[in-house]
């Protein structure tokens, strides 16, 4: 990535509290990571009682079509941004350590103008269709709702990432985590007592609430952090000598001097001159973005597939999905917190080597304590509670956190090559994860939850063993260097 960066020196005082934030970074890491993973704990039994209360409440048909509205909802969450969360989170979270949160929000605020502008265009596209259905007197709503869920989702992750990249974690992980599928579960109980038609409807007004509080709560939001509403920014020029000659930035507003610290104590974080933010790197962007899609595809593809074959047989897969997404949470808790660390370490190997191991061992936790309660529970024990319907959600929800077993270790890998200018080694390796399971069980024919699921373990076992490939390719480049 060829970003501009044309900072003048800091003063000793503004460098001493960088380094004082990264120390202190550091030390609450362990203790973020435990806050964040008590929410994605809590948002997985939130999302196991949103997906109980579907099954127990609606028939396996509308279980089936809630699971391919959410597994929209997830592939537009991870490529929905096309890569710029990512690309923003490399260049944001070094600015953010060292103190330049000026040039940070401009960043963050860069990229928010660039995924409105893709989501504009897409979904005038998808009202233009939906007219189109209408006076065709087609079934149009479920379209609008699809992409609307899409829409919301792309921009939760945008947001959510935003504050990874400042260093705040938790707010945005509990509106994602535990916010959204409780809102979901309000509405669809909602739905069953009064409206059992609007399930879909209740399912998509959590996704807009939750995006617009994360807008809020964003460094790119009309809120900055402290809670101090934005001024209105000058007009964009063109930088010029005599801007230059005048003390004007790029971004049109005059220098001022450095000033002294205030009475907390702590130096103006915005005393460094901001850097020249240039445009999103697309290339770079799109590649990751790419590698996120073919990584979505092969979490949420199998639904995909099921649902276009049978809607009782992806709402069995569903239940089994969402058992296994407890464990899933646990791995993504830990690299919410070791993502803006990783990228200001990506050069140090010996501290790069003790993050990915405690990023691998925290993430273990949660999937392998979910196995064991599995293996406890039985076959039966889940029957029981949701009917013959749900034969083999048990043998399918066994196998996917087995999957998610395989993951847990290697997981943090993939943050490397994707901060370590590595995009094109992720997208290929993604694609190949994509063609192995999806294509896998289309050629085999697979139609049963338990089939698609040991599909799914194939490509975890084939995705880790090429992410430990990728990364001894990165530590092999830096000692190289």
């Amino acid at each position: 990535m060829a970003e501009r960066n044309s900072t003048l020196p800091c003063t000793p005082s503004v460098l001493t509290a960088g380094g004082a934030r990264l120390a202190a970074a550091s030390r609450s890491a362990a203790a973020q990571s435990a806050v964040v993973l008590g929410i994605r704990v809590g948002g997985a039994v939130l999302q196991m009682l949103l997906v109980g209360a579907v099954a127990l409440r609606f028939s396996v048909e509308d279980v089936g079509l809630n699971g391919v509205l959410w597994s929209v909802a997830l592939v537009a969450r991870m490529a929905g941004t096309v890569g710029v969360d990512v690309i923003g989170l490399r260049t944001a979270s070094p600015l953010w350590t060292g103190g330049q949160a000026r040039a940070a929000r401009a960043v963050a605020r860069r990229d928010l103008r660039a995924v409105s502008t893709l989501w504009g265009w897409g979904l005038a596209a998808l009202a233009l269709a939906c007219a189109g259905m209408a006076l065709a007197r087609r079934p149009w709503e479920l379209l609008l709702a699809l992409g609307v869920v899409a829409a919301a989702s792309a921009f939760e992750r945008l947001f959510v990432v935003q504050r990874q990249a400042r260093g705040w974690p938790v707010l945005g992980q509990f509106l994602e985590s535990v916010a959204l599928p409780g809102l979901g579960l309000l509405g669809a109980l909602l739905a069953a007592a009064f409206a059992p038609d609007l399930l879909v409807l209740s399912q998509v007004a959590a996704f807009v609430l939750v995006a617009v509080a994360l807008w809020f709560a964003s460094p790119a939001g009309p809120l900055v952090p402290g809670g101090q509403l934005q001024r209105p920014r000058a007009p964009r020029h063109r930088v010029t000598a005599r801007h230059r000659s005048e003390g004007t930035t790029a971004f049109g507003a005059v220098r001022r001097p450095a000033r002294r610290a205030a009475s907390s104590g702590l130096p103006d974080v915005d005393c460094c001159r901001s850097p020249e933010i240039g445009p999103v790197p697309w290339r770079a962007a799109l590649t990751v973005g790419a590698g996120n899609a073919l990584t979505a595809l092969c979490v949420r593809g199998p639904m995909f597939v099921l649902g276009g074959h049978s809607l009782a047989t992806a709402g069995v897969y569903e239940v089994a999905q969402k058992v296994q997404s407890g464990g899933a949470m646990g791995t993504s808790a830990v690299a919410t917190v070791f993502s803006s660390r990783i990228a200001t370490t990506l050069r140090d190997l010996r501290g790069l080597a003790r993050l990915l191991a405690q990023a691998a061992a925290s993430s273990l936790v949660l999937p392998v304590g979910l196995l064991a309660f599995l293996f406890v529970v039985g076959q039966d024990g889940l029957v029981r509670l949701l009917g013959t319907d749900y034969q083999g959600a048990w043998t399918a929800a066994t196998v996917l956190v087995a999957a998610t077993v395989v993951n847990a270790v290697t997981s943090a890998f993939s943050t490397v090559l994707m901060l370590g200018g590595r995009e094109r080694v992720f997208t290929v390796i993604s694609a190949l994860q994509m063609v192995l399971v999806v294509g896998g069980a289309l050629l085999t024919g697979s139609r049963t939850a338990e089939t698609m699921a040991a599909w799914v373990l194939v490509g975890e076992f084939f995705r880790s063993a090429c992410m430990a490939g990728g990364l001894w390719l990165h530590v092999r480049a830096v000692k190289t260097d």
